[in-house]
């Protein structure tokens, strides 16, 4: 350990100092704050040095330290103690701005906001905060697992400017990032090149993407028979509840919750529209205003419900009671045996889920494989909101805070191992 000098001021900070300086016993930190050898070694011509005063090292904003240094007697060569103590408190700093720095931009912070947030601290300019933060983003790669088996596919619509961009996501069961890149355009090739990259088509595996017709041709075309596809019920809900648009009638209301039904069990909803379609049937209106004004009464009580419902499974922390193989397929038989009774427009819908029912079974048939994509969704939502994906100028730019998101999931950049004030503190007991 280095051999402090203690005075009257120093004594209570001795046991920081020692956390500081180098645990070496070589070395020695004087009551005039020098920081040099104890005993000096020997010139490369065999004399010994002695030591010579000291030099400053000096850092803006925060003064200087004294350094020892050395001469030799005989041939006059000089040399300076090591300084590493120094550089490792200000690179602690460094981090720490870093870190301050990320967690401002993770709020979407802007470089300009941020520099006058520095000017409280270290005064810093925004190009100068621009360029840490990209550098430590291009630093950062992506820890993958090559163990995957299950992978989730996706894509995200972000703009550099006015152009368009394609961001392409795989992320494993576990929600650890395999591959997250940006492209001019999604097409087959684009997709294809994507996943031959960062996925072995040797190997066999289960991904599941939404509900986009053209990735089974390219997934087959890569990896043949070796591949299971599932693709996501929660798009699927999605698209039909989009088929039935938002002025609906309490009959279509009834429809939709039939082909929701298939595999989440929704038989509460089914049962509350089939007394209120029956309720309806028994009631005179003097007018269409008055029968349009029961029917919006009605359906605001049946979201109400459906909050209800919504708010109770998550206080007991339980999901839509999912329905098994057999219960689906019985689902989807007596609806496609109904088909005509529904409207037209919804005859393309059913028979797409019965042509894409292996697509859609396939969590059935593999253990521990998501029925949804809803972890990609998830991740998207924390990287880069919808509201975000028109705001950057630059790939870079857009590139840099997708993997910031990543980072955030790996590090918890929002906790540093010291304040800020903590190591200024260490900095001034050195500093004169």
């Amino acid at each position: 350990m280095t051999e402090i000098h203690t005075t009257f001021f120093n004594f209570s900070e001795v046991t920081l100092l020692s956390e500081i300086l180098p645990k070496s016993s070589e070395y020695e930190f004087t009551v005039d704050k020098i920081f040099r050898r104890r005993e000096t070694s020997y010139c490369t011509c065999g004399y010994r040095y002695v030591h010579n005063g000291y030099d400053y090292v000096r850092k803006k904003h925060f003064g200087k330290v004294k350094i020892g240094k050395c001469i030799c007697p005989a041939c006059g060569k000089q040399v300076n103690e090591d300084k590493t103590f120094w550089k490792t408190i200000l690179a602690k700093w460094q981090e720490t701005i870093t870190d301050l720095v990320k967690v401002l931009r993770n709020s979407h912070t802007a470089y300009r906001a941020i520099s006058s947030i520095m000017n409280f601290i270290v005064p810093c300019g925004k190009d100068t905060i621009y360029g840490m933060f990209n550098k430590e983003m291009d630093r950062y790669k992506y820890s993958v697992n090559e163990s995957f088996v299950i992978i989730h596919y996706d894509e995200q619509h972000p703009k550099h400017g006015r152009n368009q961009k394609f961001r392409l996501t795989l992320l494993g069961v576990n929600g650890e990032v395999i591959a997250d890149e940006l492209y001019d355009n999604k097409t087959k090739e684009t997709i294809k090149e994507f996943l031959l990259k960062h996925l072995d088509p040797s190997k066999e595996l289960v991904i599941i993407t939404d509900c986009d017709n053209s990735y089974p041709s390219v997934f087959k075309e890569i990896w043949g028979n070796r591949i299971r596809h599932q693709k996501c019920l929660l798009h699927l809900n999605k698209l039909i509840c989009k088929d039935f648009g938002k002025n609906t009638s309490l009959q279509d209301e009834y429809n939709k919750y039939l082909l929701l039904n298939i595999f989440y069990d929704r038989s509460s909803e089914l049962k509350k529209l089939e007394q209120m379609v029956k309720k309806f049937g028994g009631e005179k209106f003097a007018s269409n205003k008055e029968r349009w004004e029961w029917i919006c009464k009605t359906k605001k009580e049946f979201w109400d419900y459906l909050k209800k419902g919504e708010n109770m499974r998550r206080r007991k922390k339980k999901n839509l009671k999912q329905r098994s193989l057999k219960e689906a397929e019985e689902k989807l038989a007596g609806i496609f045996f109904q088909k005509r009774l529904f409207p037209k427009k919804l005859w393309k819908r059913i028979d797409m889920i019965k042509e894409n029912w292996d697509y859609f079974t396939t969590f059935y048939h593999v253990e521990g494989c998501p029925a949804t994509n809803n972890a990609i969704e998830n991740f998207y939502s924390t990287s880069l909101k919808t509201h975000r994906k028109k705001q950057f100028r630059s790939d870079r730019g857009l590139y840099n805070q997708m993997k910031l998101a990543a980072l955030k999931r790996e590090v918890n950049f929002e906790k540093p191992k010291e304040s800020l004030f903590w190591i200024f503190l260490k900095i001034r007991l050195l500093v004169t």
